[in-house]
């Protein structure tokens, strides 16, 4: 799986509770969901000098608290800075981290990766090509010497058998 694969179930695992976080310091939700879009771009551009990825709740947090604060500023209003209030939230935040469901993003990244490896041949060259290559379709078919359809279909087949082989490993009903 790519970074942004991964990054993208990082993003889906943390992204309530940053968006929680951050309108406990902004009070505004639209504000609170622009703050946490740029969060997640800066920790994007910034996650290989992050050294322990356990942290990286926190770390993401520390990134939106920061642009949270700069936000307030440039609006003019009043920046929570007392840091008994900064703290005490950033305490429940460390709980909640800790009492995180064991399935980590990288246990399911390694059941997408093995539902990925159990694609037949020419279904996973389609997938190969096409998500961790970059190719088009036209492309992907043209190397695969096949038609367009054919890869569409091949796609479509990879992504009802992940969907399916992911909801079995995780025993769940939806995805």
């Amino acid at each position: 799986m790519d970074d942004i694969g991964i990054y993208e179930i990082l993003v889906a695992e943390h992204e309530q509770m940053l968006h929680a976080y951050v309108l406990g310091i902004v009070k505004d939700f639209y504000v609170a969901e622009d703050i946490c879009q740029d969060s997640f771009i800066q920790a994007y551009k910034q996650l290989p000098a992050l050294k322990n990825k356990a942290a990286f709740p926190a770390w993401l947090r520390t990134i939106a608290r920061n642009l949270a604060c700069a936000e307030l500023r440039r609006r003019k209003f009043e920046v929570p800075t007392d840091p008994e209030i900064i703290q005490g939230m950033e305490d429940i935040f460390l709980k909640l981290d800790v009492n995180v469901n064991p399935r980590s993003w990288q246990h399911k990244i390694a059941i997408v990766s093995n539902c990925v490896g159990k694609l037949p041949e020419k279904i996973y060259e389609s997938c190969r090509l096409f998500y961790f290559e970059g190719k088009s379709v036209k492309e992907a078919a043209a190397l695969l010497n096949t038609s367009v359809v054919a890869v569409l279909k091949r796609l479509e087949r990879a992504r009802v058998a992940i969907t399916e082989c992911v909801s079995r490993e995780l025993q769940l009903e939806e995805i």
